[in-house]
């Protein structure tokens, strides 16, 4: 043991009774502790605070701790063999690639999924309410036009000549006006009264237009058939 000192001596005496010190150094520090006494003194609290932490109780380690340390030695162990060659740490980087896809996926999935459930489950519950029937009736024809038609006839009869006659009838079926036709002969007033009761007790069906009712005229023929029994 090279430049002998109390200072290097009182910095060995912690290992000096152990085996790992050499045998040669062991006896230069046993000939200097029985030529100095203060490092003898030193080497005498150095023996009492080992004894004394000795006899302390062993506090168990917190399973806490045991499982980190655990992860700790296989997260060294799984890098060092990563570390081998090129193939092993590709595969490791896709693996791990693929773990983060998945954990990233995994909390959309399940919402994902019971919308698309529900949206299934709504649709199948509704269908049968989508359905449309079209209504013709209601439907107002494009380009469609009619003339004055008749709804029902009068009970009145009419018995004079055979004559031609103009209504007028308005977009509500009403009848505002008509006449005789001038190649008509004169009617007498028996059958003004019977054509006017005719036309009066008589039901027409407006003009339609683009699908829409208007006022219009129409020549209609009165005639009278004769019954002899």
């Amino acid at each position: 043991m090279d430049d002998l000192n109390c200072k290097s001596v009182r910095q060995a005496l912690w290992g000096f009774p152990a085996h790992s010190r050499q045998d040669g150094d062991r006896s230069v520090i046993a000939s200097h502790l029985s030529a100095c006494r203060d490092c003898e003194e030193h080497y005498g609290e150095v023996r009492s605070l080992r004894a004394g932490l000795q006899h302390l109780p062993v506090r168990p380690a917190p399973p806490l701790l045991t499982t980190r340390l655990h992860v700790m030695a296989s997260r060294e162990r799984a890098r060092q063999i990563t570390r081998r060659d090129f193939g092993t740490w590709l595969a490791d980087r896709i693996a791990r690639i693929r773990l983060s896809f998945d954990n990233m996926l995994k909390p959309f999935a399940v919402p994902a999924a019971g919308g698309l459930l529900a949206s299934f489950l709504c649709f199948g519950i509704i269908v049968d309410s989508l359905h449309y029937v079209p209504d013709w009736q209601e439907d107002l024809p494009i380009g469609f036009s009619s003339e004055i038609g008749i709804g029902e006839l009068s009970p009145f009869c009419f018995k004079g000549r055979d004559v031609m006659v103009q209504l007028s009838v308005d977009s509500a079926g009403h009848v505002t006006d008509y006449s005789m036709q001038p190649g008509n002969a004169h009617p007498s007033a028996e059958e003004l009264q019977e054509i006017g009761n005719l036309v009066l007790y008589s039901t027409f069906t407006p003009a339609m237009r683009l699908g829409r009712p208007i006022s219009s005229k129409r020549m209609f023929y009165i005639g009278h058939i004769s019954v002899k029994g």
